[in-house]
Order: structure tokens, then sequence, then C-alpha cells
């Protein structure tokens, strides 16, 4: 055993000369528990400190998606389909593109939407969609060709995204805007 320049003993040993490398079962367990419990308090106020998307980010996503599963069931189903927008109401839906337009209820929950109140749709450009008053519409053709236009959702609070549908399929945008001046 060596000693140190002040007399104190160097040595590893623990009681009964066994060497002590690490920490104990209980020490882990207490570790571990402690963690537990942090993670429990404070988990529950996470979700209040995650960023949030604006809110006309989020609805022109869904819009877009909605856009996006219309074009490649028009190819898959190989009919064309109309992916319809109110203007005033701002709902949308994908119906059927061989004339039976209004007697054609939407395939599914996914080809349909609401945007919120205080979201609303203008079009800024429809090179080839259809616009009767305050309805837009878009069709997506089998061969992956659709109408182009460009919308802008717009929120209360005057943030501003725009959708951009061209006219070759796969080929749908978001961009985003500030507010509106």
């Amino acid at each position: 055993m060596r000693t140190s320049r002040a007399g104190t003993s160097n040595s590893s040993r623990g009681i009964g000369g066994c060497t002590r490398r690490g920490f104990t079962l209980v020490e882990m367990i207490v570790v571990i528990v402690v963690l537990g419990f942090c993670a429990a308090t404070l988990f529950p106020k996470m979700p209040g400190m995650l960023l949030r998307e604006p809110e006309p980010w989020r609805s022109a996503r869904r819009f877009l998606r909605t856009a996006q599963y219309a074009q490649e069931l028009a190819i898959a189903r190989e009919s064309p389909l109309v992916l319809r927008i109110d203007m005033e109401t701002g709902s949308y839906r994908v119906i059927s593109g061989d004339g039976l337009q209004e007697s054609t209820p939407a395939f599914s929950a996914d080809l349909q939407g609401q945007l919120p109140r205080d979201v609303t749709v203008t079009a800024i450009d429809s090179l080839g969609a259809s616009r009767a008053e305050d309805v837009l519409s878009v069709e997506f053709r089998p061969d992956g060709w659709c109408d182009p236009s460009e919308l802008r959702f717009t929120a209360s609070d005057g943030r501003t995204v725009m959708v951009v549908i061209a006219e070759h399929a796969g080929e749908m945008e978001l961009r985003r805007e500030g507010p509106v001046e």
C-alpha cells in the first residue's frame, strides 16, 4: 500500500478489500425512479412547448395532400376527377369528372375538407381551371395532367400561403408568403 505525501492511503479498495468500480443496483434504481418522476411531471406540459404550424400553412398542406391524392387516383382509375373548391364556404371535395359532378359524392373522407373559419381561399390564377361564381374546379386527367392554378390561403391575422398546382403530374407546391399588405 502506497502512502501519499500527506500520509493518507491511495488505495482504491473499499471495505473488506473489495474493489469498487461502479454503482450498486440500488443506486441505479433510485436514479431511474427520479428520472421517471421528472419525465412524468414534464411530459403533459410538452405539447404547449412544441412549435405548432401556423393555421394557413396547415390548411394549405391538407388541401395540397387532397389534390395530390386526387391526381394519383385519377391516374390509377384511368378516369378524370375534379377538385371543386367553394371559395365562399371554404369547402372542397373531389368528384367524378365524367359529367356526374353534382350527383357523385366524394369517394372517401380523404377527398373532401373544410377550411377553418379564419382561413379564406382566393384564386390568384386559374389558367386552365374552370370558375363559376365562387366555385373553382380543377380537373385531374388520367394521363397525369391537370388544370394549372394558384390559390392563396389567408388567415385572419394576414399570414398567407400559396398553393401552386402546375399542369404536369407531381408538380404541386406550397409557397409561404408574408402578411397581405
